[in-house]
């Protein structure tokens, strides 16, 4: 049963992280690239200041956000199946819940890391040429880039919040497979003894 939760955390760790990189090519494909303005030392400067700046940290949370819903949910869905399915087998069902919670959140931190990174790798060395190019006061555009970094806890948030939505609304229902398995399990060792006097009673007459 160890092995078990354990192949389960690491499977939602593993797929959850590796969805960082798609979606680092996704962010760096959407985002918008502000213009700066070259300075007399050559550096870059943050003008003209426009809403495009704000909008690459935007498109970075919004797809943040999106992958922890995802993810959140799919976790939650594997977990739930995967008990359910060793259950209709005959087996005892294997409460992952918090393996695979802990697995989600390893996911999604390593995931946010590798969509940041990948989308500013794929900019490579073109600002770099531009700006070496660039006379002072010229304007160009500026690479990809997250300068709020506080946006990489969108997605581990996000998906532990999806999780432990869904975990309470099982538990509400009263459908976690681990409890719901053995309550009808219970309920059929109650019932089958009240069964056999009316067997008896049909088998006399």
């Amino acid at each position: 049963m160890v092995r078990g939760r354990l192949a389960a955390g690491g499977a939602v760790l593993g797929a959850v992280a590796l969805l960082g990189g798609p979606l680092g090519v996704l962010w760096w494909w959407l985002a918008p690239r502000p213009e700066v303005t070259v300075g007399l030392d050559g550096q870059p400067l943050p003008y003209p200041i426009s809403e495009t700046a704000f909008s690459v940290q935007g498109h970075y949370a919004l797809i943040a956000a999106g992958a922890g819903m995802a993810t959140g949910y799919g976790a939650f869905l594997i977990q739930y199946r995967m008990a359910r399915r060793r259950a209709d087998r005959g087996r005892p069902p294997l409460d992952v819940r918090m393996v695979c919670l802990l697995g989600l959140v390893a996911g999604a931190v390593l995931g946010t890391v590798l969509m940041w990174r990948t989308g500013v790798l794929l900019e490579g060395d073109t600002f770099a040429r531009a700006l070496a190019a660039a006379e002072p006061q010229d304007v160009i555009t500026d690479r990809l880039r997250l300068d709020a970094t506080a946006a990489l806890v969108i997605w581990p948030f996000v998906a532990v919040l999806q999780y432990g939505l869904f975990d309470a609304v099982s538990t509400w229902r009263r459908d976690v497979p681990v409890e719901s398995v053995a309550a009808e399990r219970s309920g059929r060792a109650d019932t089958a003894p009240a069964a056999e006097p009316e067997e008896t009673e049909k088998a006399s007459q």
